[in-house]
């Protein structure tokens, strides 16, 4: 691409060189939310050559449909909102990305320092905004023709090293004053621009950022000796949240070679693999494994961000002689302060320099074969009671074997996660979530993101609140270019409080109903009709596979909503739980 140096103002030369550089950072993505204010970035983005383009009404669905791109390619997407609240729609999706690690590069546009505090329409302070969840901000002044181009590109290659290093949201706030639209002449002569741009011709004639930044990445491991100490033992590999590019073969080698028990998350592409614990979750509550359990006195967690609340407190009980966690993040992610080493790296490669490390040990695997012994018998116990009915507990245990190849399932909080995670016993190895904060939010948005960026058959798994608080994000599903299918579990309500209130007085399970569970009455069917989205509504087993088979088969967005017996998902789990306690 030939960058252009033709503007009609001011306004215009710094959107075009911004968004040229952020190409050249490698931004391939830009999410747009249409605005006034934001005009000069949005014809900016117009005009480039190559940049991919969304375009989405509705900011805070943007904003997660953006995360959810980001998810799924691994590279940063940019996004751009007018002023006002349209920035502070954001902030839900930012705060995930934060939590979760994922690069976003969000333009705001905002009112000129003149028009702020005054009372001019649609003007907020927008300073900082975003608070403690950004990795870096660039606060940019209006554009003016004193302010050297060589500043402004510099300036944003510092601000996206500074958020790169960290794998965390980028905030750029761009004041733009009047004129905002390209056809508006602010100056009418072309020599006032050639002289402006002479600073970085050199820069223009290549295809190279203006400052390179190169972070290392190598990560510095404890010596052999330490290593060896910390394997020296009785020890259990955790697998949390680990991302579906990860090569994941290796942290089974890994738990092979050292003789340790792998339990998988549910969102660590190995949950249900061969190699790993079954049911894990409903093992804990075992009586049968508890002696087993206490035998173990280490633990290599990697991934943060467990789903099952037994396993992270049985981790946070414990007083381990060694806790050691690897992340590709380097924020703390221990719940119960008992990390001894904290390994800041890429999983794939600190994992192979592990295994390396360990070639000479002999591992005792004897001792957690009760483990295993335990957890096949728990799981024969769960398939012969698997219900014969069409409810939360038979997807849970069966959505993860009918999914086509190559697809990938995104699983929504509260309730639908854990389903899948206690019941489910298939190998599940392009799992996607947003536990970064464990939202209810953004879930249709952000699986359109991820189907979108992996260009692969995507199925959502999402309750009824969840569907509901994103019904505008329906829009972003039903442009989906792959087929995206929308399992929607509708209990009539907020189905996961039937879970946390367990053991209340009856007037107290009664306020839980009315204001915790919030029965609506609702279907997804006339929303479905809205959006021109495929819909049905199994009665019965058969009818959802054969309609699900349906779906995965065709391209564009279905909704198949299974409604079932409010409070009954929550039984399934109270009964497992107290069958797995006396097994």
């Amino acid at each position: 691409m030939t960058f252009k140096t033709d503007y009609a103002n001011i306004n215009g030369i710094w959107s075009s060189v911004l968004i040229e550089e952020l190409w050249r950072l490698g931004v391939r993505h830009c999410c747009i939310a249409p605005g006034s204010r934001s005009a000069p970035l949005t014809f900016a983005v117009a005009d480039h050559e190559s940049m991919t383009r969304h375009v989405h009404f509705d900011e805070r669905g943007l904003g997660f449909f953006a995360l959810g791109l980001a998810k799924a390619t691994g590279e940063p997407v940019a996004l751009i909102t007018t002023s006002g609240t349209a920035v502070a729609n954001l902030y839900p999706a930012i705060i995930e990305a934060h939590q979760s690690g994922i690069p976003l590069v969000v333009l705001t546009a905002d009112r000129p320092p003149e028009l702020i505090d005054c009372g001019a329409n649609q003007a907020i302070d927008q300073l900082n905004i975003f608070g403690n969840y950004t990795g870096s901000t660039l606060d940019l002044p209006t554009p003016d023709r004193s302010i050297s181009l060589r500043w402004l590109l510099g300036s944003i290659d510092q601000a996206y090293a500074r958020s790169s290093a960290r794998g965390l949201p980028l905030h750029i706030n761009c004041m733009f004053r009047e004129p905002l639209y390209p056809h508006q002449v602010e100056e009418s002569t072309h020599i006032v621009n050639d002289v402006y741009f002479a600073s970085i011709q050199q820069w223009i004639s290549s295809l190279t950022p203006y400052t390179e930044y190169f972070v290392p990445e190598a990560t510095l491991l404890p010596d052999l000796a330490r290593w060896q100490h910390f394997t020296d033992g009785k020890g259990l590999i955790v697998a949390g949240r680990v991302m579906p590019e990860t090569d994941v073969n290796v942290i089974v080698q890994l738990s092979e070679r050292l003789g340790w028990p792998l339990i998988a998350d549910v969102q660590s592409q190995l949950h249900g693999h061969p190699q790993a614990i079954r049911h894990a979750d409903l093992l804990l509550a075992s009586s049968a494994c508890e002696s087993v359990l206490n035998e173990v006195d280490r633990v290599l967690q990697i991934g943060g961000y467990l789903t099952s609340k037994r396993l992270d407190q049985f981790i946070s009980r414990h007083d381990w002689k060694e806790y050691w966690m690897l992340d590709p993040a380097p924020r703390r992610v221990d719940t119960g302060q008992r990390q001894s080493v904290r390994l800041v790296g890429n999983i794939d490669s600190v994992c192979h320099q592990l295994l390396l490390c360990s070639e000479h040990i002999q591992a005792d695997r004897e001792w957690s074969l009760p483990l295993t012994a335990q957890a096949e018998k728990l799981g024969g116990e769960l398939k012969s009671q698997l219900p014969s009915q069409l409810n939360e507990q038979w997807l849970g245990a069966s959505l993860g074997e009918l999914l086509p190849p190559e697809s990938s399932l995104f699983l929504g909080n509260s309730l639908p996660i854990r389903m899948v995670d206690i019941f489910s016993a298939h190998h599940l190895p392009r799992v996607y979530a947003s536990r970064g904060v464990s939202g209810i939010d953004g879930l249709i948005a952000t699986a359109a993101g991820c189907a979108e960026g992996n260009q692969g058959p995507m199925v959502l798994l999402v309750g009824d609140i969840s569907f509901l608080h994103d019904l505008n994000s329906l829009q972003l599903a039903a442009q989906s270019k792959t087929s995206l299918v929308i399992v929607l579990v509708n209990n009539d309500g907020g189905g996961i409080f039937y879970v946390t209130t367990k053991g209340c007085s009856n007037d107290a399970a009664q306020v839980a109903k009315d204001y915790f569970v919030t029965p609506h009455g609702l279907s997804a069917q006339h929303a479905a009709e809205l959006f021109s989205i495929d819909y049905s509504a199994p009665q019965s087993i058969d009818d959802f596979i054969s309609q699900f088979n349906r779906a995965c088969s065709k391209t564009g967005c279905t909704i198949i909503e299974v409604f079932t017996e409010s409070g009954l998902g929550a039984k399934s789990i109270e009964q497992a739980v107290s069958m797995a306690k006396t097994l």
